[in-house]
């Protein structure tokens, strides 16, 4: 009768003794949950800003500002700071062709391709010299020319002496130069000049590739 007993005072022994256990092993796994739900959370992050990117370059497609475009690495900057070039890793293969417009991920004006190879391009950025672009003024609308080879500014030019412009306020492509379609962002004026043996102002503008960090960029055409 006794030994009776005992079994069932071993059996709730052990039964209590797995209980502990399982309780243990359930409070290490949700423990361990909130890391994944937070590694979820992030990876949806990245997600969404993808999304929100790619939503942006499908406007530009409806508004007809861009008809197709295309995703490249950089691979080479030449200067390290304000570069006037940048290589991409995407080339003739990948239907690059010369004179196609440029973009940061955020659709700001990196410039335009001037070189193709095989599998890789050359692109002439708003900080070159060469760079010449028609430009309108966000809050007076007139009509000026950029040029580069000023960096870490560019400088807007044929602003008439009398304009309204003032600091901070946005130049935009004016679709009037032969490869860059109107309404892309280029960057904030900065600095004016009034030089009185001049009839224009003196504009500089900070691109707003100035302060971005170069990883991939986007071919529009």
């Amino acid at each position: 009768m006794l030994w009776i007993f005992r079994r069932e005072l071993i059996f709730l022994f052990f039964l209590f003794f797995s209980l502990i256990i399982e309780k243990t092993s359930l409070n290490k796994k949700s423990s361990f949950n909130p890391k994944i739900k937070d590694q979820n959370f992030l990876n949806y992050e990245e997600i969404i800003k993808e999304n929100e990117r790619l939503r942006k370059i499908v406007n530009l497609k409806e508004k007809k500002i861009l008809s197709s475009f295309n995703v490249a690495e950089i691979v080479g900057i030449k200067p390290y700071i304000y570069p006037a070039e940048i290589f991409i890793n995407k080339g003739r293969e990948e239907g690059i062709t010369e004179n196609m417009v440029v973009f940061t991920k955020d659709l700001f004006l990196v410039g335009k391709i001037e070189k193709i190879g095989k599998s890789y391009s050359q692109v002439m950025t708003v900080f070159n010299n060469k760079t010449k672009i028609s430009v309108v003024l966000s809050s007076t609308r007139e009509f000026g020319i950029i040029e580069g080879g000023y960096a870490p500014f560019i400088l807007l030019k044929y602003i008439p002496y009398d304009s309204k412009v003032k600091i901070g306020d946005e130049v935009y492509t004016s679709g009037l130069s032969e490869y860059y379609p109107s309404g892309i962002k280029i960057g904030r004026v900065v600095k004016i000049e009034r030089e009185k043996e001049s009839l224009f102002l003196k504009i500089w503008v900070k691109p707003y590739i100035a302060s971005y960090g170069f990883e991939e960029v986007i071919i529009g055409k």
